[in-house]
């Protein structure tokens, strides 16, 4: 069973995520969500497959230069760790321990259409993919320490940028719906959001403010290569820059979904 894409905790819980990058028996988790004081945060885990369809790996927050001025490299730190328990292709839980907060949420793979089977190595040539959905860096890693995860459905991705703000070090995330435009061109509006803090039980989804704050547009040459183009200005976050991208591929030949 392969469980790559975008996870949530479903309606009640609507303003943070988890995405995998599913490669082999190694699952990339990165969660989107909110620190103490409901700023965006994110944290990543290589989470490793122990029994059945359990991962377990360590939590890390990273910290690192502004999106539009990066210099690598970021600085990880370990922060907790986590536990993913599949009970189906579409339904799961996800525990953790943060910072001294331990909690277990169902989560569900989320769906806004129809969403695509993914198979680790069924495609060695990436370049074929036609389904874009991953986690996707700048080429050849030149950039390592921000990504970009892409869930493809339809003719729509919906997307998470991770990276840094202006005061070069507390994590900062992104969102984009973007829509098929011109071939192989997806564009939306870029949204801040903000929250209530990862570790309250229940999550209170009508506390999530979303904030428009520039555009994006993904740009494919093939299955492998592409383009993200971004303006952003939230106030303090200011930027417009194009980046060359790529999947990123931690056990090749990588996972295709289609």
């Amino acid at each position: 069973m392969n469980y790559q894409g975008l996870w949530w905790g479903g309606l009640a819980e609507s303003g943070w995520g988890i995405n995998f990058a599913h490669q082999d028996t190694v699952i990339f988790a990165t969660w989107f969500t909110y620190d103490l004081n409901g700023n965006p945060w994110w944290l990543t885990m290589s989470a490793n497959k122990t029994v059945g369809e359990v991962y377990t790996g360590q939590l890390v927050q990273t910290s690192g230069a502004p999106f539009f001025a990066y210099v690598p490299p970021a600085t990880p730190t370990t922060v907790g760790n986590a536990t993913l328990t599949f009970t189906s292709a579409s339904s799961g839980s996800f525990a953790y321990t943060v910072n001294a907060s331990t909690q277990t949420k169902p989560i569900m793979l989320q769906s806004f259409a129809t969403p695509p089977v993914c198979t680790w190595g069924a495609q060695p040539n990436l370049a074929l993919a036609t389904n874009y959905q991953d986690l996707w860096w700048a080429v050849g890693g030149a950039e390592s320490g921000w990504g970009v995860n892409l869930t493809h459905q339809g003719t729509t991705i919906f997307a998470t940028w991770f990276t840094y703000d202006s005061q070069r070090k507390a994590p900062l995330w992104y969102s984009v719906t973007a829509t098929l435009g011109a071939p192989r061109t997806y564009s939306g509006q870029l949204v801040k959001t903000s929250g209530p803090p990862f570790n309250l039980m229940p999550f209170e989804s009508d506390k999530v403010q979303r904030k428009v704050v520039g555009s994006a547009t993904f740009t494919f040459t093939d299955g492998n290569t592409g383009t993200f183009a971004y303006q952003v200005n939230d106030g303090a976050n200011v930027g417009n820059q194009t980046k060359a991208i790529t999947r990123q591929v931690f056990r090749a030949p990588g996972t295709v979904c289609q």
